[in-house]
């Protein structure tokens, strides 16, 4: 996800958050405006996330 500049007022946009699975760039803010952009979610990622999840729970069975 690559995002170079704000879509409200066009100042450079920071890194937000990173995905958990492949540590990847996934949202972006803006200290100027307070923009937020939209989380992206990667869908292998979340397939990946959510079979940990389910493996993780029935070990503690």
């Amino acid at each position: 996800m690559k995002q170079d500049s704000c879509r409200r007022c066009g100042h450079e946009l920071e890194l937000n958050k990173k995905c958990e699975v492949c540590n990847e760039v996934n949202q972006f803010y803006c200290h100027e405006c307070g923009f937020v952009s939209e989380e992206q979610i990667h869908f292998q990622c979340m397939m990946i996330s959510m079979d940990h999840a389910l493996l993780s729970n029935q070990v503690q069975k």
